[in-house]
């Protein structure tokens, strides 16, 4: 971790002399400038006069109530942290607190200087990385070249440099990555920008449809071809004409399907179903699929004739927990899209929310934290997501997912065992840490470092 400490302004709003003069002496060698006041409205004052990395703010003022305070600053500027202080604070307070987007919640007298210290550097540095964010964001909607793929990882930027290049020439695409990482996306990407925009974008599921089925609706049949064809019909092949198949899930393809797709890759024409004619194809084709295709060949699942066909420009899309410097920027985005969606108010989440997503794999992928903040912009009240509302509305969404431990390494199975066991906990005493120590049959010391471990705070 690393703060810049030639910027760092803090601003210390407390009535209570001894707390200003800890905070200055505590941080006068950690930050470049330090700002304190007595009362609430010298210190929204001093917020309107210049701008800071952290105010430290007392719950109970002469002028005002904490709380309060802490409403204007999330209106005034959402992405500025806050810590909250008290000595006469309770659990009720706490939780107001972080919910309306405090950073933390600590208690007088402060008898661990390092933890403090070591709160407020956390928080400076929250707020750093959501200003960072913030921009670039904004540099992704005045210059994207491809609106709907939100990324800046390194892996994002090759696969944007992959769909540049795609869409510059006809040659097939194959696309491969795990489900819910946007293979439909990056295929509907080259298509909008290369030469055969104009024309129509089909996708067929190869694993959604029987295989009969997906034949004729791929090559098209002729009528009397089967029960229930009583009129010529054209497939998709020749109903993209001009334009772009996408074939999603190819590996499912059966083995006299791959024939089929091979002739018609090679001759660029299609025969219906039923049929004896010929009739030419002007296509692009691009697939994907979540298998390793060179393991389906070597396995004689996948014809290694049509794999080299439709291998020629290979683009891999990352795992998002391979690329979680861009899950902020996903985020951002499908909140502001379900908010419209929903007509709902604008929300925002407070820096431990945001950690806490950056925290998790993602086994669904991109997929899965849209269905997430989904969830989340649909069923959540207030304007700032806590961190407590992400791990529960995690928890209930994996809830219903079923896991065979033994698809996966020991170590793995333990991990995921290890948290799912800590978040029923936690829900099964409402949070109370000292009850949850002594049902589990931990040290609290013990349990506390766990719950750090997995990003579950107390």
């Amino acid at each position: 971790m690393s703060t810049n400490s030639n910027e760092e302004k803090v601003l210390v709003i407390d009535d209570e002399p001894f707390a200003r003069e800890f905070f200055r002496k505590l941080l006068e060698k950690t930050v470049a400038h330090i700002h304190t006041v007595d009362s609430g409205v010298e210190g929204m004052q001093a917020l309107q006069q210049a701008s800071y990395s952290l105010v430290i703010l007392d719950i109970r003022l002469p002028d005002a109530n904490g709380i309060d305070i802490l409403k204007q600053i999330r209106e005034m500027n959402p992405l500025m942290p806050v810590i909250m202080i008290t000595a006469y604070g309770t659990v009720e307070d706490a939780v107001r607190a972080m919910r309306l987007g405090a950073f933390d919640f600590l208690m007088k007298p402060f008898e661990e200087t390092g933890k403090v210290l070591i709160t407020i550097k956390n928080a400076i540095y929250q707020g750093q990385l959501e200003k960072e964010n913030l921009s670039l964001r904004q540099q992704i909607k005045t210059e994207g070249l491809f609106p709907q793929i939100i990324g800046r990882s390194a892996g994002m930027k090759r696969v944007f440099e992959f769909i540049k290049k795609a869409s510059e020439v006809e040659s097939n695409v194959l696309i491969q990555g795990e489900s819910g990482t946007g293979k439909e996306l990056v295929a509907r990407a080259i298509h909008s920008n290369s030469g055969r925009k104009k024309y129509g974008f089909l996708t067929v599921n190869c694993g959604a449809l029987p295989e009969s089925l997906l034949e004729s609706t791929l090559f098209g049949y002729e009528r009397g071809a089967f029960t229930g064809a009583t009129k010529t019909t054209k497939g998709y092949f020749e109903e993209a004409d001009g334009g772009t198949l996408f074939l999603d899930e190819i590996g499912e393809a059966s083995s006299s399907l791959q024939i089929r797709l091979l002739r018609a890759l090679q001759e660029r024409e299609v025969v219906r179903v039923g049929g004896t004619k010929s009739y030419p194809m002007d296509v692009r084709m691009i697939m994907a699929t979540n298998k390793d295709l060179k393991e389906e060949v070597v396995k004689r699942r996948f014809r290694k004739d049509l794999f080299y066909r439709i291998n020629v420009i290979k683009i891999d899309l990352p795992l998002l927990k391979d690329r979680r410097d861009d899950i902020a920027l996903l985020t951002d985005h499908f909140v502001e899209n379900y908010c419209s969606r929903m007509n709902k108010g604008k929300k925002t989440f407070d820096p431990k929310a945001l950690q806490v997503l950056m925290n998790h794999d993602w086994p669904g992928n991109v997929r899965e934290l849209q269905n997430v903040i989904e969830r989340i912009v649909a069923l959540h009240g207030a304007d700032v997501i806590t961190e407590i509302d992400i791990q529960e509305h995690l928890t209930i969404l994996r809830s219903d997912e079923e896991c065979d431990f033994m698809d996966l390494s020991y170590e793995k199975a333990k991990e995921i065992f290890e948290r799912k066991y800590l978040e029923n906990l936690l829900r099964k005493f409402s949070r109370n840490f000292e009850d949850a120590s002594h049902f589990a049959q931990v040290h609290p010391a013990t349990l506390y470092r766990k719950l750090k471990q997995h990003a579950l705070s107390k």
